[in-house]
């Protein structure tokens, strides 16, 4: 690919205007070697004569000097256009926003905050992409991605990290157990009881390094990436499984046969929060992605 620069093109079309190097050097103040460098250099890039000089030391265009100067004032044209654009899409509500989300927060948060996106700003797409909450910081870090919203617990360093929900472990039972009115219980409490764990890691090691902590080994029965698959057999009495849970989420499983009963174990705070690139500059729809999330997960109601 040839390699010339915009300025080269600007001296260029002065030289056309002027009819003279020297005289297109003034109105460029620059020196008169100055443009005629820059001149050969675009020659010797392009690979053509594009200037034709005359013993009156004027400057005639080549028929391969006419052809760049149509394409030279275009691209001059559009260069000057750039800035104004990039801030018009940077500040504008439209255009792409690359978000991720893992597996386990998707399903409770994304098809509401897609909803509510389409609904504030049509305009602006959302590519979603769910996976692994390691995978995901590395795609936010390496710019891959906008944002990803993750728990904290799993947050490794390259990301900076903004509150969405603060978020604590609960156990989900079945409506009809024994202990679902209870308004907290301990791993001790359920001890004799199989468990299913969601088997996405580190999840699951999460669980069993906070019932261990409390001197519980827990009977786990069945594991299973599908939180469908999860609240099926503990709405069907057979297991009780532990997940996370924030503010206004009783509602995802109440028409689902679940309990949610808080752990009364002495566990840490796991809230959801946003991986982004730290100390980059976001768009404006990023932190309204980011903000409508927030929004969303703490059940405020809509603008």
């Amino acid at each position: 690919m040839a390699e010339f620069t915009l300025r080269q093109l600007e001296y260029f079309v002065a030289v056309l205007d002027a009819g003279s190097v020297t005289d297109a050097a003034k109105r460029s103040s620059i020196s008169q070697a100055a443009a005629s460098m820059a001149i050969a250099q675009l020659e010797r890039a392009l690979g053509v004569e594009l200037l034709l000089r005359t013993r009156s030391k004027r400057v005639v265009p080549t028929a391969a000097g006419q052809a760049l100067g149509v394409r030279a004032r275009r691209i001059l044209a559009e260069a000057a256009e750039v800035p104004s654009a990039v801030r018009s899409g940077w500040e504008e509500m439209r255009g792409r926003v690359r978000v991720g989300c893992m597996i386990a927060i998707s399903p409770r948060l994304m098809p509401r905050l897609l909803a509510e996106l389409g609904r504030r700003w049509p305009e602006v797409e959302v590519d979603v992409l769910e996976g692994a909450a390691e995978d995901l910081q590395r795609a936010v870090a390496a710019g891959e991605l906008d944002t990803a919203l993750i728990y904290s617990l799993q947050a490794v360093p390259g990301v900076d990290l903004l509150p969405i929900a603060e978020s604590r472990p609960h156990f989900m039972l079945p409506v009809d157990h024994p202990l679902a009115g209870r308004a907290s219980l301990g791993f001790a409490d359920l001890a004799e009881e199989d468990a299913v764990l969601f088997d996405v890691p580190p999840s699951a090691e999460r669980v069993l390094a906070m019932a261990r902590s409390a001197g519980v080994e827990p009977r786990v029965r069945w594991r299973s990436v599908v939180a469908e698959t999860i609240r099926g057999l503990v709405s069907s009495g057979l297991a009780y499984s532990v997940t996370n849970v924030w503010r206004g989420m009783e509602h995802l499983f109440a028409a689902s046969g679940v309990v949610l009963v808080a752990v009364a174990d002495d566990v840490p705070a796991n809230g959801v929060v946003a991986a982004v690139a730290p100390g980059a500059r976001r768009p404006p729809r990023v932190d309204a992605v980011i903000e409508t999330a927030r929004r969303l997960a703490a059940g405020e109601p809509r603008p």
